[in-house]
């Protein structure tokens, strides 16, 4: 019941906008919210449900969760069409969810190609960003081809993927480049489509990965990672880039040697959730996927953990530049708070994310939490000495007298 209400509100939202035109963009809004909240509960719950051709698991409430949370932090200045942005959200929504009990590979490419057009037609788009797309989705249809006509089944992951590596790659490839395309501009409509396209590439990675990774391909998608951290023309940048370099390097540790599914898992989060913020510290979000995947290529060893994990200090060091040099971050809407509320989730308890599965982060969550409890007590300690009129420093260090001040200058 609660797959079906997350995938049908949306589209409840899409009819509303067109009976109340001038509310039209706040009736979308709503409406992902409402789906949002469904995916949280059947993430919460942590357990598999299938209903018709639609299913939910952790990984795919999560996914929904994050699509939904983007489409309501949309900026209303990106969107012409919102009725489409509601459609273009259902469209994402029964692509993470496609499936009976596992994800169908052909119809989660086909939903996720309908979501990328809709959002397109609900927002203008520069011609690279669609390009980008199209393309993406192209080589992620020929990779689903593939693996039908190889192992004659739509599923993924593969049950048996030990040989079907090279259609792996093509679905993983194209999913990121669409991932990618979301990724030109914070708030904007196609953003709706990176938690889809993330979901896609991570649900094929185990076919990649199989037991012991793919060196090659997780160094590309590292270095990847990397240009997309610096990507820029004429000073300004081609894309967001914490939420595209997140996201990549994420994709990345999906298929390196070892066992760093869960902080691939946190770090693409962080770039899906980082695109809802629009401003460079959003970059934050992906410390603890990065301390996660150091701790995993430290414990794996080797010249691929070792190349992909100084890529990732690259990468690191390239955002941290971007925050110091950006301005004053602009006020946020009302419509990102829900957003902001799971970034500090991320940030602050990232070891409560059992979906993403193990990622060796309980002393950081010991940590973070000590350290969120320090902050809200000076946080409290700065509102109660604010009360005073005439303020705490008043007291400290009393203002100069007219006559000290004319000797001083």
């Amino acid at each position: 019941m609660l797959v079906d209400l997350a995938v049908a509100v949306p589209l409840v939202g899409a009819v509303a906008a067109v009976l109340v035109p001038d509310r039209a963009l706040d009736a979308v809004r709503a409406s992902a919210l409402l789906a949002a909240v469904c995916w949280l509960v059947l993430l919460l719950d942590a357990s598999v449900v299938s209903v018709t051709r639609l299913h939910s698991a952790p990984i795919v409430a999560a996914a929904g969760f994050g699509a939904a949370l983007l489409v309501a932090a949309v900026d209303g200045e990106a969107v012409e069409r919102p009725v489409l942005l509601g459609v273009a959200l259902t469209a994402a929504s029964i692509g993470v969810a496609a499936g009976r009990g596992a994800t169908d590979g052909g119809g989660a490419v086909v939903a996720l190609a309908a979501a990328a057009a809709l959002a397109s037609a609900a927002g203008r788009l520069a011609a690279r960003v669609w390009a980008t797309a199209a393309v993406g989705l192209i080589v992620a249809a020929i990779g689903v081809v593939a693996l039908r006509s190889a192992a004659n089944a739509w599923q993924l992951p593969l049950t048996d993927a030990a040989s079907h590596r090279g259609p792996g790659v093509l679905v993983m490839v194209g999913a990121a480049l669409v991932a990618v395309a979301g990724c030109g501009r914070p708030r904007a409509p196609l953003t709706v489509v990176v938690p889809a396209g993330a979901f896609v590439a991570a649900q094929a990675a185990p076919i990649v990965h199989r037991t012991a990774g793919l060196t090659w391909f997780a160094v590309v998608l590292a270095a990847a990672a990397t240009a997309a951290s610096v990507a820029a023309r004429a000073g300004r940048p081609l894309l967001d880039r914490p939420a595209a370099a997140l996201v990549l390097l994420g994709l990345a540790a999906l298929v390196v040697p070892g066992a760093a599914r869960g902080p691939g898992l946190l770090l693409a989060s962080a770039g899906a959730v980082a695109l809802g913020f629009g401003a460079p510290v959003a970059a934050a979000l992906g410390i603890p996927g990065g301390i996660a995947l150091a701790i995993a290529l430290a414990a794996q060893g080797g010249g691929g953990a070792f190349a992909v994990g100084g890529l990732g200090a690259l990468v690191a060091l390239a955002l941290a530049a971007v925050v110091v040099r950006a301005g004053a971050v602009p006020r946020p809407s009302i419509w990102t708070v829900p957003m902001f509320a799971a970034g500090v989730w991320l940030l602050v308890a990232p070891g409560t994310w059992g979906w993403v599965g193990p990622a060796a982060l309980h002393a950081y969550d010991v940590g973070a939490a000590r350290a969120a409890a320090g902050g809200a007590l000076c946080l409290l300690a700065l509102v109660l000495l604010g009360r005073d009129p005439a303020g705490w420093y008043a007291h400290v260090l009393p203002p100069d007298t007219a006559g000290e001040d004319a000797v001083r200058h």
